[in-house]
């Protein structure tokens, strides 16, 4: 028992970070193959129960749902009290019973076997729908219907357009009460509906299955040969182009931009490296072909550009940090790199602090601005003597307090709606006004923070998500519906928080 606990805290603390909220003292270093342990351990622990009375295991749910947007302060310990087991056959088949009545699908969750269409992809826990693991279903437009969720709190089910699912493509059109582990979704195609839908999990990939979206009468064997066709025909002797929307591009473009002009970028125009200037001049005239492919709405185009922008970049910057010879001017541009992050760490600063005042809330974990003060000033008189070196002991301290004291407060901005917000637009212009800010620390991070190349690549995949998600969340408030958004927003903060946390900034 005393196991099941230890691993079902785990399970809890992983799963907060999906959804948003990160505790204290969650390792930096649990990523996917730590989730996927946890995962395997939880559920193989719950089948060891039930599994010579019922197929399906019973997942360890708590007594309420946890919501989005409640946050668990980071100071404070996770208390989850699970709701009492079902031990009796009568007790977990009713638990978990499959519904007769038409339209309704029980969703659970379990490890997968070949009987998945996605085994041996993503996730190793994978949904199953009325006894059917990733079961293919079909709605039809005009008609209602209801999915039951039991999934276990790591694993929030969602419609989405994404085959992959975690937490992009988000559909929402006739859809009410999405984004759960627990409870009720309900759905009601419309005749804008796209023809194939998915399930899946917000915090994994590759847990569900297919939704075929039919017109009444007809045949779902036609329609599903139809697509097999027309999928064949569009991969004929063509580049299949994964589609790219607006507001991810000008997303990606504004980080470019602010990339090529950094410190690391002004670094590499000291350095004298012949290779590296010319890779970083070559990274600006991409970033500009990209400027020019966006505004002729060549969004594909424009992205490929943006990427290969980047990875010029990071070679260019990577060209000079192993060269021994410019060892001795490194304190110099280090302190320069430091000063100017700095000045954006304050801003950034000020900034959350004024929304603490608005709000009228108590700040937890103010700076020691006494101390800050202090480290600043004598990092300046340090290099107003040309010791750079010690210039930046004092100039770093002074980072680290600065940008773990606003970790926090970002952090903590995770607030309960109802008690602190006139209406939900002024919520979702705050998780928005959230995610921009965690985007400001980013580039920073990975400047100071220098991560290595595989590292880099992780911490632009969470980025690229983040900048999805926040773009479809957009989209969707424009549409007015700000419970999704608001959502969508704190999804995209939640994978900035994990790539800071890649990057060292914890």
């Amino acid at each position: 028992m005393e196991t099941r606990s230890k691993i079902l805290s785990l399970a809890i603390a992983t799963a907060l970070v999906g959804c948003g909220s990160t505790p204290e003292k969650l390792s930096s270093d649990m990523g996917v193959e730590s989730e996927r342990a946890i995962s395997r351990q939880v559920v193989a622990t719950e089948q060891a129960d039930v599994a010579q009375v019922v197929s399906m295991p019973v997942a360890i749910a708590p007594a309420a749902d946890v919501p989005h947007s409640v946050v668990v302060a980071p100071s404070a310990p996770v208390i989850v009290t699970p709701a009492p087991v079902a031990h009796s056959v009568s007790e977990i088949k009713t638990a978990h019973k499959i519904p007769t009545t038409p339209n309704t699908f029980l969703v659970t969750s379990e490890l997968k076997t070949q009987e998945h269409p996605d085994y041996g992809h993503g996730q190793e826990v994978g949904f199953v729908v009325n006894g059917g693991q990733g079961k293919e279903l079909a709605v039809v437009r005009g008609e209602k219907y209801k999915f039951i969720v039991s999934t276990g709190v790591q694993h929030d089910f969602y419609l989405t357009t994404s085959p992959s699912g975690w937490g992009v493509g988000t559909y929402t059109e006739g859809v009410e009460g999405q984004f759960i582990f627990r409870g009720e979704v309900s759905f009601a195609p419309g005749t804008n509906a796209p023809g194939l839908l998915h399930y899946q999990c917000r915090n994994h990939k590759y847990m569900g299955g297919k939704i075929y979206v039919l017109n009444k009468g007809d045949d779902l064997a036609k329609v599903k040969s139809a697509m097999a066709e027309q999928k064949a025909d569009t991969a004929k002797g063509v580049k299949r182009v994964m589609a790219v929307t607006e507001g991810a591009v000008k997303q990606k473009l504004s980080y470019a931009q602010m990339v090529m002009v950094s410190s690391s970028a002004k670094r590499v125009e000291e350095s004298g490296s012949t290779d590296a200037i010319t890779m970083l001049g070559e990274a600006r005239q991409q970033v500009e072909s990209a400027k020019t492919m966006l505004a002729g709405g060549k969004l594909e185009d424009a992205m490929g550009h943006v990427d290969a922008g980047l990875r010029l970049m990071t070679a260019a910057s990577r060209a000079i940090t192993t060269e021994s010879d410019i060892a001795a001017v490194d304190h110099k541009v280090k302190h320069d790199e430091l000063v100017s992050s700095l000045k954006t760490y304050d801003a950034s600063y000020a900034k959350n602090i004024a929304y603490f005042n608005k709000k009228k809330q108590p700040v937890k974990n103010k700076l020691d601005e006494v101390e800050y003060g202090n480290l600043v000033s004598s990092g300046r008189s340090q290099a107003s003597k040309g010791d750079y070196m010690a210039a930046n002991k004092d100039l770093g301290k002074a980072q680290t307090m600065i940008t773990t004291v606003l970790t926090e407060m970002l952090h903590a901005q995770t607030v309960v709606y109802e008690t602190t917000f006139d209406d939900p637009k002024e919520q979702y212009e705050h998780e928005l006004a959230r995610v921009e800010s965690y985007e400001e620390l980013v580039p920073l991070a990975i400047e100071q923070k220098e991560p290595n190349e595989r590292t880099l690549g992780l911490i632009e995949d969470f980025v690229k998500k983040a900048a999805q998600i926040k773009a479809e969340g957009q989209s969707i408030a424009a549409k007015g519906d700000y419970k999704m958004a608001i959502m969508a927003m704190e999804a995209a903060t939640s994978n900035l928080q994990r790539a800071l946390r890649l990057a060292g900034v914890n």
